[in-house]
């Protein structure tokens, strides 16, 4: 890394105006000017560290932006992409992790930082194509399998996951990220909850932060360990007052308590903290849809389908809130444009059959629990309510 500690002379040649009468000119003076590039850049990096624990994000992005053009320093960028990140602007983030990338294609570092904003873009090949590249460039460290195991988890291929980070907690036992992933691929997969603790705990161990504090929050709530999972969130948001994740997290932990009006309020901290992102959005209208209060449900249910990526299941609860006053045309437009935006996501083919045997439309009924049938696991619990429906639908003829 460039000395971000930097000393300049200038020598300036001062004019010594017309010689007169045979005096001799003055010579020139020698200034000396000190340019402490280090101290600016710490300053602009402390300013923006305020500005984003104010919130002001667009304040901070200026000032991380000017510190790293005065430092010149890669964990600076580091801190301004994952505040991108984290405050829903991962496209601007990709956009400048892209442009450290590719000037820098020997620096492991930066193939991490890339791969971190492809992730939180859901590019989710191109995240193992760089992932795969950072394996081969540093093989014995276990950040490449890291970055590949959070991209299987993106893929939901979670047992594959857990195996990939196992791998990178092998190499590197002390690192706290590599624990926190591994316990959020544990945490994915059923049965495993008490290993995702376990994990998740020692991430803490190693670094108290807020990322970790939430997921440890999450996973004692899902052990029905409430008091614990409540101190744990508490923490997160000590350590980040404005972290919507944590907010959302203990939303799910009050509806679980059944403790309703908390859970609304904390969710509508979340998607106040944290307005682009699309799974907030759903969980908030699922509170209002369990209290029944349907148009409320509809809104927060529309945000979720109107944001970039959607959640997947705010686009079948929706359709089915139209289904249930009726609104067929309005439920096969939502699910059409769904399918053709994800044509994996069995989910929408389900809905679809709901709505065409409601439309009277057999056929096109039949085919689309078919399609629902050809893509669900085999564990899904809606594969039976798919048959029946088919059964029922060919016996009407």
């Amino acid at each position: 890394m460039r000395d971000a500690l930097r000393w300049t002379a200038l020598s300036l040649a001062l004019s010594a105006g017309a010689a007169g009468c045979g005096t001799p000119p003055k010579p020139p003076e020698k200034v000396v000017v000190r340019t402490d590039r280090a101290v600016d850049a710490k300053k602009l990096l402390a300013q923006a560290r305020e500005d984003a624990k104010n919130g002001d994000v667009e304040a901070a992005d200026r000032n991380y932006a000017e510190a790293y053009d005065v430092g010149k320093q890669l964990a600076i960028l580091e801190e301004r992409v994952q505040l991108l990140i984290h405050t829903s602007r991962a496209a601007k983030a990709l956009e400048i992790a892209k442009a450290y990338y590719d000037t820098h294609l020997t620096d492991a570092k930066g193939y991490a930082l890339y791969c971190d904003t492809l992730l939180a873009m859901g590019r989710i090949d191109q995240a193992l194509d760089v992932a795969g590249s950072l394996l081969e460039l540093v093989p014995q460290e276990g950040v490449g399998h890291e970055k590949k195991g959070r991209a299987l988890i993106l893929q939901e291929h979670f047992d594959e996951a857990v195996d990939e980070l196992r791998k990178a907690v092998t190499i590197d036992s002390g690192n706290a990220a590599h624990h926190m992933w591994l316990g959020i691929a544990l945490h994915k997969v059923p049965g495993r909850v008490h290993e995702a603790v376990l994990e998740l705990r020692s991430s803490v161990k190693l670094d108290d932060n807020t990322m970790a504090n939430t997921h440890l929050g999450a996973a004692l709530r899902d052990q029905d360990s409430f008091d614990e999972s409540k101190a744990f969130l508490d923490r997160a948001l000590e350590l980040d007052p404005r972290n919507g994740r944590a907010y959302f997290e203990m939303g799910l932990l009050f509806n679980k308590q059944q403790k309703q009006a908390d859970a609304e309020l904390a969710l509508s901290k979340a998607v106040q903290l944290a307005p682009n992102e699309s799974l907030y959005w759903y969980a908030y209208g699922e509170i209002y849809r369990l209290q029944e209060r349907i148009d409320e449900a509809l809104s927060a249910y529309r945000k979720a389908v109107d944001l970039d990526p959607p959640y997947p299941k705010a686009v079948t609860k929706l359709a089915l809130l139209f289904v249930d006053r009726k609104q067929y045309d309005e439920a096969e437009h939502l699910l059409l444009s769904a399918t053709k935006r994800d044509p994996k996501t069995a989910s929408n083919y389900l809905t679809l059959g709901v709505v065409y045997a409601a439309k009277r439309k057999t056929k096109l009924a039949i085919e689309h629990y078919e399609k629902f049938l050809e893509l669900a696991p085999k564990n899904d619990p809606d594969r039976k309510r798919a048959k029946d429906a088919i059964t029922q639908l060919k016996r009407q003829g």
